[in-house]
């Protein structure tokens, strides 16, 4: 099958992942797969930036030891709690 046989096949049914129930089992997903996931790379990422941080000097030990690892970490809170507030809103309001 080429690509833009899948592409069309998907284009023509993208009704069914906008579904109440679709969108979500896609935040339950993220939350509870795909965060915990991302949260394990980036804390390899933060920790080899800390060992790189240790032979630079000037901006470039700033970027590795402070500004990388505080925005990687940032992002990923802000993640995790939209996706928590998310979530608590679907439980307790349930689809109709």
């Amino acid at each position: 099958m080429k690509i833009e046989a899948v592409k069309n096949e998907m284009m023509e049914h993208i009704g069914d992942f906008v579904r109440t129930e679709a969108k979500e089992s896609f935040v339950l997903w993220l939350k509870d797969k795909a965060l915990p996931a991302a949260r394990e790379v980036a804390s390899a990422y933060t920790a080899a930036l800390g060992k790189s941080a240790e032979s630079e000097t000037g901006w470039c030990r700033f970027r590795d030891r402070v500004f990388l690892p505080c925005a990687v970490d940032g992002f990923l809170w802000l993640c995790g709690k939209s996706l928590e507030c998310m979530a608590e809103k679907q439980e307790s309001h349930p689809a109709p």
